[in-house]
């Protein structure tokens, strides 16, 4: 016997008598039969299964219909073909709106096969002949099995979804918390080692005040140009550090907002870069923070992936209000992507556009990509109902 996984084991603990694999649940069966003969074989035919079956028998589809409203509701239906006051289908129709995953079984008379096929695709798990009632044990055994093997599907897909929606959430948490730990570092770079090196700077004037007293010209010479070297290193190190800072969050991002935390981005890319990037942004609405930040991070990674694969002359970007919606629109006319919805030569650039889409999917985002080998790339995300927000 092989071993059950774990999807197994949830479908095992469901207590349900369809689902039950001990088989010792009773099963409650609805019978809808208005001829007392045919209803006597029928509880024969019963007796023979070897499930424990309770059967409840209805004359007419209004009997059957108030049945449907009882709690606890029943199992398994089971309806002849042609009733007083209707038919199975009607039976099936009414089934289906109050009691959907009820499994119906509909009992046909002789003549009636033909019509088997009509039932089948009304929703009828299985049919079965009054002449040939003795299969009744056989055909329950089969639309068990089919219900079960429905009811795994379902709760495979349900677990799927689940299993996504926590990835999903934990790739968010996992974002914010990389977003923050940047910010905060950003924090402590900028206000306590870049105006620690400040100091440093000031210190460093003052020596070079002092020496200049010194009357021995050859030491004095020495000891300024060494000084001079310690005060140009000082100055490379504090714009390194406000550069590092500024990437791990920009001061202006928090301190202005969106559109120059953008403009920052552009000035940065044309002021670097051969390629020349324009930016258009409309007024934007009150923005969650999180969303500009998601905006911010997305735009970065774009400029970056332009700037290492795209080979463009020309880029743009621009965010745009469209009604209640926020369309943001990345593209250049660089050497375009064969692949763009997968991993390319490049592995960085593919995991670069994974990350753009799963911030894009935190906010419901619709990410699309054109792009074709030799004619650039364009990237649009349709953030919907943000200004209501």
């Amino acid at each position: 016997m092989t071993s059950k996984s774990g999807l197994e084991a949830l479908f095992m603990d469901r207590k349900h008598p369809l689902l039950d694999p001990k088989e010792s649940m009773p099963i409650e069966v609805l019978h809808l039969e208005d001829n007392d003969i045919d209803a006597a074989v029928f509880q024969a035919a019963v007796s023979r299964c070897s499930r424990k079956l309770i059967v409840r028998r209805v004359v007419t589809l209004a009997d059957f219909e108030s049945v449907l409203r009882d709690s606890p509701p029943p199992h398994l239906i089971c309806a002849d073909h042609m009733l007083p006051d209707g038919s199975a289908m009607d039976a099936i129709h009414n089934a289906a709106n109050q009691l959907p995953e009820v499994p119906i079984i509909v009992i046909t008379g002789a003549g009636e096969e033909e019509v088997a096929v009509e039932y089948l695709k009304a929703g009828a798990a299985d049919y079965l002949s009054k002449r040939r009632l003795d299969l009744f044990p056989k055909t329950l055994n089969q639309v068990l099995a089919n219900y079960r093997s429905k009811a795994l599907h379902k709760w495979s897909e349900q677990e799927r979804e689940r299993l996504t929606r926590q990835l999903h959430a934990l790739i968010r948490r996992v974002e914010e918390d990389r977003d923050e730990e940047k910010k905060s570092l950003s924090r402590d770079i900028h206000d306590q080692l870049g105006q620690e090196l400040t100091a440093l700077k000031l210190g460093l004037f003052w020596m070079d005040r002092q020496i200049r007293n010194v009357q021995d010209p050859e030491l004095k010479s020495t000891i300024l140009n060494k000084l001079e070297q310690m005060v140009n290193l000082n100055t490379s190190i504090i714009k390194q550090v406000r550069n590092i800072a500024h990437a791990l969050r920009p001061i202006v991002l928090d301190q202005v907002g969106l559109s120059a935390g953008l403009e920052s981005l552009v000035h940065d890319f044309n002021r670097r870069e051969s390629a020349f990037c324009g930016l258009h942004i409309d007024v934007l609405p009150a923005l969650e923070q999180g969303l500009q930040t998601d905006i911010f991070r997305i735009v970065q990674e774009a400029l970056t992936n332009i700037s290492r694969h795209a080979s463009a002359n020309l880029a743009y970007i621009r965010l745009a209000t469209r009604g209640e919606d926020l369309m943001l629109e990345i593209g250049d006319d660089g050497v375009g992507m064969e692949n763009p919805g997968g991993l390319q030569s490049n592995q960085q650039l593919g995991l670069g556009m994974v990350g753009m889409r799963e911030r894009a999917r935190n906010h419901n985002g619709i990410f699309t990509v054109d792009s074709q080998a030799g004619k650039g790339t364009a990237m649009s995300i349709l953030f919907p109902k943000m200004s209501s927000r």
